[in-house]
């Protein structure tokens, strides 16, 4: 595994066509909440690229792959009494599946987002058919909280959901070790 042909970083305005290409993929989409459009267009990847060059906390990481944009890390932080937590999203192109990109991209961004803010619990929900997905965040020191049965409702089904958390005090970057 190659780390110097892929790394994570901003959002680029630049970015746009890359974006639309790769998450206009059914398959990512599926594993994804319905508030991402499909298909997925240039004007939305242009809208989302916008959005995340307008926030003050760095909470999107850009997951570049040999110079081109192929994936998003996200952080969606809490408000009220879960100011403290953030949810974590996290896809990445299909032809990159399996090589362990997303292991440490997420790791790296986990890192930088624990010493960025005062937050000291990520929490990730996982479809229940997406093992893939649980493996990498297990990788990373997620512990699985629990199973909350019929959860979400996706594709016209009802799927269960496997939540995960890490409190920063428990977590060790893999790019460290």
């Amino acid at each position: 595994m190659n780390s110097d042909k892929y790394k994570i970083r901003k959002w680029a305005k630049e970015d746009f066509s890359a974006l639309a290409k790769h998450l206009n993929n059914k398959k990512i989409w599926d594993n994804c909440r319905d508030g991402l459009p499909y298909p997925y267009t240039e004007d939305n990847a242009q809208q989302f690229i916008s959005l995340v060059l307008s926030q003050k906390e760095q909470n999107n990481f850009c997951i570049e792959v040999n110079g081109e944009a192929a994936g998003n890390i996200s952080f969606d932080r809490g408000t009220d009494i879960e100011r403290y937590n953030a949810e974590l999203g996290y896809w990445l192109a299909e032809p990159y599946w399996g090589r362990g990109i997303a292991t440490q991209m997420l790791s790296q961004a986990v890192s930088s987002y624990f010493r960025q803010t005062d937050v000291v619990r990520i929490c990730a929900n996982v479809y229940a058919g997406n093992k893939a997905s649980m493996r990498v965040l297990e990788k990373i020191g997620f512990r699985k909280s629990g199973i909350l049965r019929k959860a979400f409702y996706k594709n016209g089904a009802f799927i269960d959901c496997h939540s995960f958390e890490l409190l920063k005090e428990e977590f060790t970057d893999l790019n460290k070790k």
